[in-house]
């Protein structure tokens, strides 16, 4: 995959973002204020993500679709690195937080553990230092076994993962070198062991990124072993080029993107920042495994 530039990353966004245009490219999408059963994808813009996720949930269905009085939710946080556009934002991680906690949420697990610094960061940190103390994290490991894995098995697996109630993957859009694009399905790799990890990369272990095609399957395979409850995409900056720890040309698309369907949510954001989806394998070995839809015309998208 070419490098994407930010000249041809406006070229294609207005495109997309023509009203007729849309209309070819994303042919379920609908207006906001127009009623219609719940949205398959939602993606909304704004300064605000406390208030946003709020807005997001409600359009898709509502607080009680999701989370039940006294869960144990798990989330899934990209916050490794450091460079813009390659980690969660910790504004969206804390409002989803928040959102949880309000709804009734007991425990909230975040899998990785953030890196240092990371709370910090967020607008919201002063004003939502309880929510971050009730936030703990995972250390013990399981393997289990992948049934109709092709390429991946087993995998050593944060044990956590398999117990919450409610699993909400909260990735960053981002280039990826291994397999171009990182979102929900690559950032699964955020829940199992560096050495799984390590063998996903290349069948002998070794930590390359030439291997495009196993990695893609190993990745979704992975994602056989539990499919998010919820997907909050976090596409407000994203990295264009050395994904996953950058540094590298960002684009801003001031977005959260929401709903169920990881793959669908992966296609739609890496659609955004103008990547050709027929070169990102991981889509279509995750849609031959029944995790999600990859034509967009099937599907009905709502921008807030």
């Amino acid at each position: 995959m070419k490098k994407i530039t930010r000249r041809k990353f406006v070229k294609t966004s207005v495109a997309i973002g023509g009203a007729t245009i849309i209309g070819s490219q994303f042919p379920g999408i609908l207006k906001a204020g127009i009623p219609k059963d719940t949205p398959d994808i939602i993606a909304i813009s704004g300064d605000d993500p406390l208030a946003n996720i709020q807005k997001l949930t409600e359009s898709l269905g509502g607080v009680d679709k999701f989370i039940s009085s006294g869960d144990t939710v798990g989330i899934l946080v990209n916050s490794p690195w450091k460079h813009p556009g390659t980690y969660t934002s910790p504004d969206v991680t804390l409002s989803v937080v928040n959102f949880c906690l309000e709804s009734g949420a007991s425990r909230i697990i975040c899998f990785k553990p953030a890196r240092d610094g990371y709370w910090e960061e967020s607008q919201y940190f002063d004003q939502l230092q309880k929510e971050i103390e009730a936030i703990t994290y995972c250390n013990d490991r399981m393997v289990v076994d992948i049934l109709n894995g092709i390429e991946l098995k087993q995998a050593e697996i944060y044990k956590g993962f398999l117990d919450v109630d409610v699993f909400i993957n909260i990735p960053v859009a981002k280039h990826h070198t291994g397999t171009f694009f990182s979102g929900n399905l690559k950032g699964l790799m955020g829940v199992s062991s560096s050495n799984t990890n390590r063998h996903m990369h290349s069948p002998d272990g070794e930590y390359t990124y030439d291997k495009h095609e196993y990695l893609s399957q190993c990745i979704a395979d992975l994602n056989m072993i539990r499919k998010p409850d919820l997907c909050i995409v976090d596409a407000v900056e994203c990295v264009l080029e050395n994904g996953p720890r950058g540094p590298g040309e960002t684009i801003k698309l001031n977005k959260i993107i929401a709903g169920t369907d990881p793959v669908a949510l992966d296609v739609y954001s890496s659609k955004l920042m103008g990547f050709d989806t027929d070169d990102i394998l991981t889509f279509e070995k995750a849609h031959q495994h029944g995790l999600g839809e990859i034509e967009m015309e099937k599907l009905t998208i709502l921008n807030l």
